[in-house]
Formats: structure tokens, sequence, C-alpha cells
């Protein structure tokens, strides 16, 4: 049955800052007879609310401002709201989600990616129970600990019930993914025990030899434990970056995929009534998503070159370097009201193109984030440090940002600013921190929204 009909649809808000999934989301809704309104984050979600009370809400958990908890925490907190339907869109992938879902008051999680009939079947489900949430007042308050930490869950009886059997579902679905890679991982165990079986009985003529092997190996050995030592803290520190490098492209290089696969989708769509403009806008977010795609593959090859170009380290002139970065960026300043403050940085100890690279790539970055400023302020100057080492720092009067995320500053991709207002891959900081890793130094960041930044690194002093 559709809960939605031509004469009086349904209105459902959709909050997801992804314009290709929340136009693809209100594509299928629509579909249905729903009607549908779209917001790119939770705060204009909340106010759009307010103006005109929906009766479901689909919200992404992910989104800049206010996240999908908070906004979910601010429906149950009003009370002209607090009784509208609320899905969670989420990977699931922590069991802290669902313990997040309940503190909120969610009603259902749906996980990405979602299949079409499940998607409606839950919002089905939630508008045919409507009339138990008018009825049921009373909500269950409880305390559960979950890895040492306690969380407070207040909710009606329904809610907590629609929330877990969704929870339930997902894990059945991932139990499922689990069950056949432990078949596969058993018939290939099976198949590995042949193998050994057959090769034992050729191994009895080999012993002699494999000793001799392994003499020459343990000799091998003792001569490499130096450079084993070494390698081991890179090889640590490389871990951490590919852990980050993977989600990194995985998120990053497949938004780009989904508007391309999203718009030819709808592009194709013979029982579609989209006019030529619209069809044109179609092509020319297809076009841009994979220009983007591109520029994302560029840098990232920059970025996978940073970390395997040799090193040729020496005592450099720092002076000399942040003069030839100057350079670099001088198309840069062309026209712009810029006020430079340079100190003597003195003498470090590093690769000279390498650490000419790092002080491009931060004027490049207090140039761009300056450039609503006049005039813009850029200072670059030495800071005490420990014991030989090299501490230099580069100061903007920029938009700033804030410190709550200083963290992912540095991360590939990370990108605390829209790309409509700051172009940009978020590879550059990126390669900074690479690069002063492997010169055995460090990197940080200070800053306040709309009060500028300063980004700092250390080298050794020899």
């Amino acid at each position: 049955m559709n809960t939605a009909n031509l004469n009086n649809p349904l209105e459902i808000l959709i909050a997801e800052d992804s314009p290709t999934q929340a136009e693809q989301l209100k594509y299928i809704l629509e579909k249905h007879s729903f009607s549908v309104t779209a917001m790119r984050n939770g705060q204009d979600a909340l106010e759009a609310m307010r103006a005109r009370k929906p009766t479901l809400v689909i919200t992404d958990v992910n989104m800049p401002e206010m996240d999908g908890y908070e906004l979910c925490h601010q429906i149950r907190a009003d009370a002209e709201l607090a009784n509208i339907p609320v899905i969670l869109l989420t990977s699931l992938a922590d069991p802290e989600d669902v313990f997040k879902g309940l503190e909120c008051g969610a009603d259902n999680f749906i996980t990405k990616p979602y299949e079409e009939n499940n998607l409606l079947a839950r919002i089905h489900h939630l508008l045919a129970n409507l009339h138990l949430r008018s009825h049921e007042k009373m909500q269950m308050s409880m305390e559960v600990y979950l890895a040492g930490q306690k969380h407070i869950i207040t909710s009606s009886r329904a809610q907590i019930l629609n929330l877990l059997l969704s929870t339930y579902e997902a894990a059945v679905q991932k139990n499922r993914e689990l069950a056949k890679a432990h078949d596969d991982l058993a018939h290939l165990n099976g198949q590995l025990e042949e193998k050994v079986i057959e090769r034992t009985a050729s191994l009895a003529a080999e012993v002699a030899v494999r000793q001799r092997a392994e003499d020459e190996v343990r000799k091998l050995n003792e001569a490499l434990e130096l450079r084993v030592t070494e390698r081991t803290a890179q090889l640590t520190l490389a871990n951490r970056e590919l852990e980050a490098f993977s989600y990194s492209v995985s998120h990053d290089l497949r938004s780009p995929l989904r508007h391309i696969l999203g718009y030819t989708e709808m592009l194709n769509n013979p029982e579609s009534r989209a006019t030529d403009e619209t069809k044109l806008h179609y092509l020319k977010v297809i076009s841009q998503s994979a220009e983007r795609m591109a520029e994302l593959i560029d840098d990232l090859l920059d970025f996978s070159r940073t970390g395997r170009a040799e090193m040729r380290k020496m005592t450099v002139n720092l002076d000399q370097i942040v003069q030839a970065a100057l350079n670099d960026v001088d198309n840069e300043t062309k026209d712009r009201n810029i006020v430079w403050k340079i100190s003597p940085l003195g003498q470090g100890f590093g690769d000279p193109s390498m650490l000419r690279q790092v002080v491009v790539n931060l004027l490049t970055n207090a140039l761009k984030f300056t450039r609503t400023r006049a005039p813009a302020e850029i200072e670059i100057g030495p800071i005490p440090g420990k014991e030989n080492e090299k501490i230099v720092f580069v100061r903007d009067n920029g938009v700033g940002f804030d410190m709550e995320y200083a963290q992912k500053l540095f991360g590939v991709f990370q990108r605390l600013h829209r790309q409509e207002d700051f172009e940009g891959t978020g590879i550059g900081l990126a390669n900074v921190q690479r690069i002063i890793h492997r010169h055995g130094g460090r990197t940080w960041a200070e800053g306040a929204v709309g009060r500028g930044a300063t980004f700092y690194f250390s080298l050794p002093t020899s």
C-alpha cells in the first residue's frame, strides 16, 4: 500500500550534505508520490521543520555544522516537533552508533548503501504506526554500559524496538557476509592442507639443503638487524598514514564517482520528464565531477611521489628557501593587498627541494584563506624549540578554523571548508606533514574561526 497519494502527498524532509545523494533520495521518494524537501545540514533542516512541520525526517549522520544525532536530539527537545519520526542514514560501523541513535531518540537506522525497497518498507512501517506514537506517551529510561562508558537512554518502547530491529537487520546481513567468508576460508584451508601433505613427503630430502640455507639466512639477519630497527619506526608511521589514506581515498574518490553515476542514471532514465535545461545541468555536473576526480588522482600521484622520492639532506639556508618559495607563488599575489612580515630563519638541515615545497604549500594555503581579507597579513618566522631543533611558523589573518578539528588538517583529502568557498583537494598540508616527518620533524597548527591560523613545522639542525 502506498502511504502517500497524489491529492495529499505526505511530506518528507531530507538532511543530507551530499547534493548527489540528496537528489537521488529525493528522486526515489518523489517517484513514490511523496512530497520531499532537501536541506544541506542539520541547522537548515531544523529551521525548515519549524517553518513547516513534515511528516517524517530522513537525516545523514555525518554533516557539517550540526550532525544527524544532534539534529534528532533537537527535534526531540522541541515540543512542536518531538513526535516526528526520524530515520538515520549511517554506515553503522560501530556499536556506539546504536547507542547514539537511542540516546538522541531516533526511530530507525538505514545503512548505506541502501536498497530502494528496504528504504520504502522502513518509511511505510513508521508512517503506518504514527497513531501508536501519538498514544504512547510513556518513555523508558535505562543505563547501558559499553566499553566502560555509560549511556543513558530515554525513549519510547516503540522507538527502542524499531531502532534495535533495524540494527539487528544490519547485523544479520553482516553475519551472512562473514559466514560466506568463513566458508571460503575453510575451503582454502582444505586445499592448503592437501598441498602441505604433498610437500611433506618431498621435504625430507631437502632438510640438509634447508639447513645450509637457514645458516646463510641467519647470517643475513644478523647483518640486517640494524636496518630493520631503523625501518620499523618508518613502517609504523607509514601504516598509520596508509589507514587514513585508504579511508580518504574510498570516501573522497567515490564522491565524484557517485555524482557521475547518479546523474548518469537520472539522465538515462526512460521515464524521466526532465527538460533539456535540466539534462544540460546533469551533463555539467557529470563533467565537473570527472574533472574533480582527475584533479584528486593527480594530487594523489604527487603525494605518492613525495613518499618515494630520494632525499638529499644537507645544511640549508632557510631564508633562501623562503625567498625561492615566494618567487614560486608570485602569480598568486598579483592584484592582492598583502602585508608580508618575514623574519630571519637561519640554517636548518634537510633536502632543499622538499623543504622549498613545504614552504610553497604553506604560503599557498595562507594566500588562499586570506583571499577575503584586505589587507591580507602573512608572517614567517622562527620560535624557540628543543635542543638541536629549528621551529618555523607561517601565520595569516584569514578565515581560520575550529581547533576541535585541528587533527584533521594534515590528513589526505581532509578539508574544513566547502569546495565552493575555497578550491583545492586537501593534499597540500598532507604533503607538508609527510615531508617533515621524513626529515624527523613534526607539524601542528593553531587557529580560531574568523581569526586566522598559524602552521608550525620543526627540523633538526644537523
